[in-house]
Order: C-alpha cells, then sequence, then structure tokens
C-alpha cells in the first residue's frame, strides 16, 4: 500500500525555502501561495517568521545591496533593479545608496570595460551600448570614454 505523502506547513516550507536562500518576505508570500498553500497561513508563517527575525526585510536588502555594491559591477541603478525585482521596497534601497556612488559608479564603469575590452582598442560606440545596458548614466559614459 502507497503511503500518501504529507504536505509540510507553510511555515515549514518557509523555512526551507529560507534554508536555501535569504529573501524578502514580499517574494517569499508569492512563492507560498504558487504551491497552493492557503494566504491566512501564508501570512502567520511570515508573521511568526518576522517574530522570531527569521525573516528581517530591511537588514536583508541591506546585506544584498552591500554584496552588490562592493562587488563593482552593477550600477548603482542596476542595484536598485534588482532589489525591487528581489520584492525589497524602493524607499528603502534608496536610502542605502552613498555618497560616494558618482565615484563609485565611475570606477565600476572603468572596471567593466577594461575587462571587457582587456585594454585594447575599442569600438568607443560599443563600449557604450555595453556600459548603457548595465544601468549606466549618460555622464558616467561619458567620463570613463573620455567623450565630450
Amino acid at each position: 500500500m502507497a503511503m500518501i505523502k504529507q504536505k509540510k506547513s507553510a511555515l515549514a516550507k518557509a523555512t526551507d525555502l529560507l534554508a536555501n536562500q535569504e529573501q524578502s518576505a514580499a517574494i517569499l508570500r508569492r512563492k507560498l501561495l504558487a504551491r497552493k498553500y492557503d494566504a491566512a497561513e501564508v501570512d502567520e508563517a511570515i508573521a511568526k517568521l518576522k517574530k522570531y527575525n527569521y525573516l528581517n526585510d530591511e537588514e536583508a536588502c541591506r546585506r544584498q545591496f552591500e554584496n552588490f555594491y562592493s562587488e563593482g559591477k552593477l550600477s548603482v541603478r542596476q542595484i536598485i533593479v534588482k532589489l525591487i525585482q528581489r520584492g525589497f521596497d524602493k524607499n528603502f534601497i534608496e536610502q542605502l545608496i552613498p555618497d560616494d556612488s558618482d565615484e563609485h559608479e565611475r570606477l565600476a564603469a572603468e572596471n567593466l570595460v577594461t575587462k571587457k575590452f582587456h585594454g585594447k582598442t575599442f569600438d568607443r560606440a560599443k563600449a557604450w551600448q555595453f556600459l548603457a545596458a548595465r544601468g549606466f548614466s549618460r555622464e558616467i559614459i561619458s567620463a570613463v570614454l573620455n567623450v565630450e
């Protein structure tokens, strides 16, 4: 006789999901609802996780912002978009942007161009397109490519 597999509670599933990857309450809620958990059970599970500080959107957002920022591979604009896609609040994310972000953007853009084009002469139009696609502003790109 085959045993019937019992469905985990929303809290147990949420804990499993968080053990695999840090995520926002909004994304966690979306994933649980997609797995056909009852909305009230999902809300209760998320409330418990927040109460015991297993789920803290502000801390998770701060950590992820700092990781992306220190990697120096993305523009601040791109970091903001990524974090919004991960369910974090735009207003909170914008508070995390440091005062030196323009200098950071310039250095990140320079590093990306150097890596992509390996110091060889490159087509400025392609380099411009490459940086623009990564969310860098016109001012930063102009400064990096020495375009007037």
